[in-house]
């Protein structure tokens, strides 16, 4: 019995050290994002005067930036140090040695793209221009439901899919078209990204129903619950009770601006 057990436990434990490998690089490029993030939200000042009154602390704008930034420095700290005490770095140096042979659209690589597409499109497209209610539910939407549901599949459609929403958005910023589809309409782009989310909830939809397994059903419904309770809480508590101005205000924060000063 101890024989046939160890047969079923070797490749779990062979698996497991190769994700220690794994999660040396992704520590080191989300520390580097902290790193990016707290630097540019250093750039904005704490304290400020506007129209003669003097501004705290916690209302700035860099405070939510810097309580992003040093929550993933320790996320990714943590993550390294225990992945260098699981035997994480000889697991990196197999993973590179095996990499030579493994095609671009690997498996492991759409993982990556899972976890990299959305967070840089989120930091470097996104929260610049789109509402930050609409954001935050755009990038939780795929990373809780992809990795949540955990099938490889539907992980390498969704990020096919993920990529080229992200893309068209790089093509209007690049080409200065965001900026006219604002100029027409102050929404457009909200618009466009709530576009987005009902498509990538559509194809999630349509995918679970094929593969027909009652498990993914409520992984999915799990996830769009915590993808739109998680801003509807933390968009409030920084925009009403901190009075911390988000990074853009569209059309979904907009209107909880105008009800909470409708019943305050």
């Amino acid at each position: 019995m101890a024989f046939r057990n160890s047969i079923f436990q070797e490749p779990a434990m062979i698996e497991k050290t190769r994700l220690r490998g794994l999660d040396l690089i992704t520590s080191v490029i989300f520390f580097l994002l902290a790193i990016y993030i707290l630097i540019g939200a250093m750039g904005m000042p704490l304290k400020d005067s506007y129209a003669g009154v003097d501004s705290v602390w916690y209302v700035s704008p860099a405070l939510l930036p810097i309580i992003i930034g040093i929550a993933m420095l320790l996320l990714s700290t943590a993550i390294f140090t225990n992945a260098l005490k699981d035997g994480g770095w000889s697991a990196l140096l197999l993973i590179i040695s095996e990499s030579k042979n493994k095609k671009f659209l690997s498996d492991a690589n759409m993982r990556y793209a899972g976890v990299l597409v959305p967070l840089i499109a989120m930091v470097y497209i996104n929260i610049t221009r789109i509402d930050f209610f609409i954001t935050v539910v755009l990038y939780l939407i795929f990373t809780i439901s992809v990795f949540h549901i955990d099938d490889l599949l539907i992980m390498r459609k969704m990020v096919y899919l993920y990529t080229g929403e992200m893309l068209f958005l790089l093509f209007l910023a690049v080409f200065g078209l965001d900026i006219k589809l604002k100029a027409f309409f102050p929404y457009a782009l909200d618009i466009l990204a709530i576009a987005f989310i009902v498509s990538i909830i559509a194809v999630l939809v349509v995918l679970c129903k094929k593969e027909g397994n009652p498990v993914y059903w409520k992984k999915l419904k799990q996830a769009l619950l915590m993808s739109f309770l998680t801003p509807l809480f933390i968009v409030p508590l920084f925009r009403f009770m901190l009075r911390v101005p988000l990074p853009v205000e569209g059309v979904v924060v907009n209107a909880m601006s105008a009800l909470y000063y409708v019943f305050r």
